[in-house]
């Protein structure tokens, strides 16, 4: 429980945060023009470095506490996207740069620093269907950085101070933001369980993360990043009638998945949003390009990149009890590479946490059973591989199989003899043995 005085504490740091923030923009011109206008070089303006410098810090504490997802040829593939999407305009008037990375979360998001940087969560590139969705995400976040909406909003926040607070944003999403030592410890949340980099962000009170992936800019500007998008990805011959068809894809996905869903892209109504605004200009401004037979859908980069992704994001979502979610994403990694032992033992892995969970009794079984096939079958496709037998020792011990589970166990040793769980499995071989 989060008592009222760390409340009061937290909320008149971030208060004063504003204040100044506003004091700083009040004489400031709230015109921005987006990077590449009329031909002119960029300068960024003195209130926009101290947003950069403060994304920089932001981004620093997001990669020590969040899980950003280590892949330099995936983040190399999103670059080749970037910069297919980036205008020429853009590019000679010089500004920060792309950058791309990828956050270890399976909720349905992607957001742009005010810096160039471009967060995309495994979640959301799981469950894209072609490049040309992805490259309509991409597009509508790169607008937010070449459009420089940051500043826009930074700028009106005497309009939207309520907007610009992180506990504000907490309170609007029902959860409650931890203060103190807590905070420090990695406990940020009370009241409501939601993805770790949600965890981050609000807990750590990053505000300008906090707008970006859950409050968004606004309905003005967020419309302006939808076109702005569209544009990029019509530059880039890609096929336009799969920008909303991406958003009404991640619109019928949000329906169904529960608390986790906080962020900007996960929000049914803004998705709805999203569809109608995009498929009114796939039917008017973009009308010849939507019915062109040469733009591009899909390449064979996504599937070759992003299959990796969708197997590890299915199994945060087995972690996070989202067992249908989990078992679409397996299936469809199995149906491409069928021999995949990771995917066989995530399978074992949703089927042993659904037995656990099971009231009947002949569920739990009959989960358990489907559990030990799965791990049988990933130790049959890969020897080496050490996880599996661990797996089965604890399904063998569970069902008093002591032989087999000795036997699983001394695999799991022989092939990770340095494992950090180690010391616990020899406790029970000596227990096998008395």
């Amino acid at each position: 429980m989060i008592v009222q005085g760390a409340w009061r504490v937290a909320y008149r740091s971030v208060a004063w945060l504003v204040i100044v923030a506003f004091l700083t923009v009040s004489c400031a011109s709230r015109s921005v023009s987006p990077i590449g206008a009329g031909g002119q070089p960029f300068k960024p303006e003195a209130d926009e470095l101290r947003l950069w410098a403060q994304a920089e810090k932001e981004e620093e504490q997001l990669q020590k506490k969040a899980k950003p997802y280590d892949d330099p040829l995936l983040e190399e593939y999103l670059a080749k996207i970037g910069d297919k999407l980036t205008s020429d305009e853009v590019r000679a008037a010089g500004g920060p740069g792309f950058r791309f990375g990828v956050m270890r979360d399976p909720t349905l998001n992607a957001f742009a620093m005010p810096n160039g940087r471009i967060y995309i969560h495994t979640g959301l590139l799981s469950r894209l269907d072609n490049e040309a969705q992805l490259a309509m995400i991409v597009g509508h976040e790169m607008t937010h950085v070449t459009n420089r909406h940051a500043l826009s909003f930074t700028r009106d926040a005497q309009n939207k101070q309520i907007l610009f607070t992180v506990l504000a944003i907490a309170a609007s999403i029902g959860v409650a933001v931890a203060a103190g030592s807590r905070a420090g410890s990695g406990d940020y949340i009370g009241g409501a369980v939601l993805s770790q980099t949600a965890n981050v962000v609000l807990g750590l009170g990053l505000q300008l993360a906090a707008i970006a992936a859950i409050n968004g800019y606004g309905r003005d500007l967020e419309r302006e990043a939808d076109a702005g998008g569209m544009e990029n990805l019509v530059r880039a011959g890609y096929d336009p009638k799969e920008a909303p068809k991406v958003f009404d894809l991640l619109r019928k996905e949000s329906k169904d998945r529960g608390s986790l869903e906080t962020f900007f892209f996960g929000n049914h109504p803004r998705l709805t949003e999203r569809v109608e605004t995009t498929t009114e200009l796939v039917n008017s401004k973009y009308a010849t390009a939507a019915a062109a037979s040469d733009s591009v859908r899909n390449t064979e980069d996504l599937g070759l990149r992003v299959r990796t992704v969708v197997r590890e994001n299915a199994r945060l979502d087995i972690q996070a009890g989202r067992f249908k979610l989990a078992q679409e994403q397996l299936d469809r990694v199995l149906a491409i590479t069928p021999k995949d032992p990771v995917a066989q033992l995530y399978y074992g892995d949703l089927y042993r946490l659904q037995s656990q969970r099971a009231r009947d009794a002949g569920d739990k079984a009959d989960k358990a059973r489907k559990a030990l096939e799965r791990y049988e079958r990933s130790a049959e496709l890969d020897p080496a591989f050490p996880d599996p037998f661990r797996q089965l020792g604890f399904l063998y011990y569970q069902q008093k199989e002591t032989e087999r589970a000795k036997a699983a166990f001394q695999k799991y040793l022989a092939l990770k003899p340095e494992a950090p769980d180690a010391p616990r499995i020899k406790e029970y071989l000596v227990e096998f043995d008395r």
